[in-house]
Order: structure tokens, then C-alpha cells, then sequence
């Protein structure tokens, strides 16, 4: 046979046979050998697993993820952000110590002793709710609640007397900023004129701020209240002095009518997946987790009665264009008139995760 048309025939054959075999080749570097994939997963919770709030979303979370895995979970709960570095990191040696090769840090001032961690352990995989950490063995992970943060404000924003809404929040940073901005171009889209007010508290559980913060929102006209905290107070103190409330994160408590929606995760979605692809090998190195409404990792809650079908409509109008365009699309303005994005243009995943140190037009800090 005349080599050329040999080559010509079996060349092309060879060359998908060659591709197929390094497709497989590299598949089968990301897998966890089989002995390596009974591992034992730790968490440090900031507060309690059964606080009604954050810190039990993630706890059940990673318990369900955990048991479809046929993983054990080891946890430290109340390791505050402020209690130090050496508090932060014996939680963690514990965890090591009895087992823990895959660690979940939850709070986002965890991620500023990550780089630290993943260099001290380096066969310990991290992840970490916030964006810091460079090493590969570490991962950040989160869920888009901006996404249902911008819907909640549509509802808010329809729903106001006074034309002014309060938002309760622990401290300023990326992940609380962006929440806050959502937020107030969703009043927006329903309520061009509308103003919203912020207090900070300066931490994620300080029942009595708050409660002294809804109270001085209350006092400049705020008629609806949301909050950015790891416990409800804001809803209960806002509750109990007849104002409307959107709710965040959880939907335990039972509240009246004006409790008009919430935006929630879903952290069963979230750490299935997440420790999904780390058990097949599916997990590629420095890779960021950031789930939305497309895969369900946060939702809009239902809404109360006093919700107008045309808020409901409007509601569902966003939600579906949010399928071809996120939150942050097309001209946006801070609140000192400078452009942040262009029309045409989208705010990038990393601006939204690592920066967002700037307010949209009709949001008010309240000192």
C-alpha cells in the first residue's frame, strides 16, 4: 500500500485516538484516589450552628453535603473574626489534628490568614467564603445573593409609604457592599426617587445596635427595613414597631404580612457542589465558586400578601433578564455622581468579589 495514502487515511484517525487518550490522561490527574476519598471535612463557624442565622445555614448545609458524600464533619463554632489570629488558628490545628483534610472557612475575615494556613498545611484543601487567598490549595466559594438582594428591593421599593428604606449591616467590605447596591438599584427599578439608608453596626451580632440602629432609620423616615447580620434582630426590632421588613439568609421566624419577602441561600445547593467536584476530581486548582440563581444557589423567598401583582410581575420580568444579563449591567453611577459602569458594559466578577468599595446613586450612609 502507497505509504502517502496511508498516512492520509490513518493520520486523522491516530491524531482523535491521541486526543482522546490525553483528555483521559488529564481527567485522571484531577481524581482523588479511591483510598483518599473517605476524608473527614472541618468548618469554623464565627458563631453558633444553631443560631437561627448564617452560622446554622452552613452547618446544615455542609451536613447534608457531607452524609450524600459519606463524609464526617468536625466543626469549632463561635471562632469570632476579632478574638485573634492565634484563637483563629489552634480552631484549625484542632481540626488538622483529628483529621480534618478538607477545611471550610465561613466568615469573610477568615480569608486574611489563608495564604498562612495553606503554606502551614499544605495537604489540606481550604475553602473560604471570601475572595483572599492564593495558594492552590485553597478556594474561594460563595453564592450570588446580590442576585435576589436586587429582586428584595424591587418589592421594597413598591412597597414604601415614605419613599426612604433602612438597611441594617455589620461593616462595610465587598460582599456587604454589593448586597447594599443590589439592593438599592432594585428600590430604584420600582421606585426611581427613592433613598436608602445605611447603618453600620460594626459587627455581625450585636443585638442592641441593631435594635438602636432600626430605631434611628425608624427616625429619619425608613418605613421598610432589611439587614446584612448574622442574626434576625433588625427584622424583630422592626416587627415590633409596625414597619415593613425584607428578610435575609433565613426564614425561621414567623412574622406578619409585612414581613414582605427575603433573599436566602441555598447552602445544601452550594456545598454539594462544592464538595461534589473536590470528591470526584472534578475540582481544578485556584478555581472560584460562585453560585446564583441559574444553579440555585440563592433564591427569592416567597412573597407576602400585601405584595401587588404588578410588583410580583416586574419581579419575575428581572428575574427572567437576568438569564442573558446580571445585576450590574448597562450605566451605573456611585453616589457622587461618578460612572462605575458604562452602557453596554458589565461590572466584572472580580470588581463585584475583590473590590465594590463605592455606593450606587440613592444610597445614604446614616452616621
Amino acid at each position: 500500500m502507497n505509504s502517502e495514502k496511508w498516512k492520509q487515511r490513518n493520520i486523522p484517525l491516530l491524531l482523535v485516538i491521541f486526543i482522546v487518550a490525553v483528555i483521559f490522561f488529564v481527567i485522571q490527574s484531577f481524581r482523588i484516589p479511591y483510598e483518599a476519598r473517605q476524608v473527614t471535612v472541618g468548618a469554623v463557624l464565627i458563631g453558633s450552628k444553631a443560631d437561627r442565622g448564617w452560622n446554622e445555614g452552613h452547618f446544615n448545609g455542609l451536613m447534608n453535603a457531607c452524609r450524600e458524600q459519606g463524609c464526617e464533619l468536625k466543626i469549632r463554632e463561635d471562632i469570632q473574626e476579632s478574638a485573634g489570629e492565634s484563637v483563629f488558628y489552634e480552631a484549625v490545628e484542632e481540626l488538622v489534628d483529628e483529621g480534618a483534610n478538607v477545611i471550610f472557612l465561613t466568615s469573610f475575615g477568615y480569608g486574611t490568614y489563608l495564604d498562612k494556613l495553606s503554606a502551614r498545611y499544605p495537604n489540606v484543601a481550604f475553602f473560604c467564603i471570601s475572595g483572599h487567598g492564593k495558594a492552590k490549595n485553597s478556594t474561594s466559594y460563595f453564592a450570588r445573593l446580590y442576585q435576589v438582594r436586587y429582586l428584595a428591593g424591587i418589592v421594597a421599593g413598591a412597597a414604601t409609604k415614605t419613599g426612604i428604606l433602612g438597611y441594617v449591616a455589620a461593616m462595610p467590605n465587598a460582599q456587604t457592599n454589593r448586597g447594599i447596591n443590589a439592593y438599592a438599584m432594585g428600590m430604584r427599578k420600582a421606585n426611581p426617587q427613592a433613598r436608602l439608608l445605611v447603618c453600620f453596626t460594626g459587627s455581625w451580632d450585636d443585638e442592641k445596635a441593631q435594635r438602636d440602629s432600626v430605631s434611628r432609620l425608624a427616625a429619619a423616615g425608613a418605613d421598610v427595613i432589611t439587614y446584612h447580620e448574622d442574626k434576625p434582630h433588625a427584622i424583630q426590632m422592626a416587627e415590633a414597631m409596625g414597619l415593613y421588613t425584607i428578610g435575609y439568609g433565613s426564614t425561621k421566624e414567623k412574622y406578619s404580612p409585612r414581613y414582605l419577602t427575603a433573599a436566602l441561600y441555598d447552602w445544601d445547593v452550594v456545598y454539594k457542589k462544592v464538595l461534589g467536584d473536590y470528591m470526584s476530581g472534578r475540582m481544578r486548582p485556584s478555581r472560584e465558586y460562585w453560585l446564583g440563581l441559574e444553579e440555585g444557589g440563592v433564591r427569592l423567598d416567597n412573597m407576602s400578601s400585601l405584595v401587588a401583582p404588578k410588583t410580583r410581575d416586574l419581579v419575575e420580568l428581572e428575574q427572567q433578564r437576568f438569564r442573558k444579563q446580571d445585576v450590574f449591567t448597562g450605566l451605573i453611577r456611585d453616589n457622587a455622581g461618578k460612572i462605575r459602569c458604562e452602557d453596554g458594559e458589565q461590572i466584572s466578577d472580580h470588581e463585584l468579589f475583590y473590590g465594590m468599595d463605592w455606593f450606587v446613586e440613592g444610597v445614604d450612609i446614616h452616621d
